[in-house]
């Protein structure tokens, strides 16, 4: 009924911790509203993803014959969403959050996956949204997962807001 309670992971290696003072400071965390947290775990650069999902007795395989090619751009992007696109026969392309539309357009993507990631879609918008509005007025498929999907969204003139119970 109250909504997610902000909390404090805290390690002390004498085992000795100040109870009142962890308390205080979870109290005072402001949550994520206007936190960019994407350009904290994006890719530092562009890379291509090959690693498909893993498969019992054989492990993680890797896509060498792709049948199309997806451009990731990573806002925090989990992995396994990379395989399972490789996986599917894409090559993936993982660019940084604040890669423009002009440099992913120049690497001739068949679809352009917005991805997953950390903080409020709003602060990471206003770099991020310009470039999706900028990809949208192109004939290529533009997908997205939380974080990509609430941008995307919000390119498109829609709104986001915070759900009680978290995401």
């Amino acid at each position: 009924e109250k909504g997610m309670p902000n909390a404090v992971i805290a390690h002390a290696p004498d085992g000795i911790f100040d109870i009142e003072e962890l308390k205080r400071r979870a109290a005072a965390w402001s949550g994520l509203i206007g936190l960019d947290l994407a350009k904290d775990v994006t890719s530092g650069q562009s890379s291509v993803w090959r690693e498909t999902p893993w498969v019992w007795d054989e492990g993680f395989g890797e896509q060498t014959d792709p049948s199309m090619h997806v451009v990731a751009i990573d806002y925090g992007v989990k992995r396994n969403i990379l395989r399972l696109l490789a996986g599917l026969g894409a090559k993936v392309t993982v660019v940084p959050a604040n890669t423009g539309a002009e440099d992913i357009l120049a690497m001739r993507p068949d679809g352009i996956f917005l991805s997953n990631g950390p903080g409020d879609p709003e602060a990471t918008g206003d770099y991020a949204v310009p470039v999706i509005q900028d990809l949208l007025k192109t004939d290529i498929p533009v997908f997205g997962i939380c974080l990509g999907h609430q941008m995307l969204a919000l390119a498109l003139g829609g709104k986001t807001a915070k759900m009680h119970q978290g995401h």
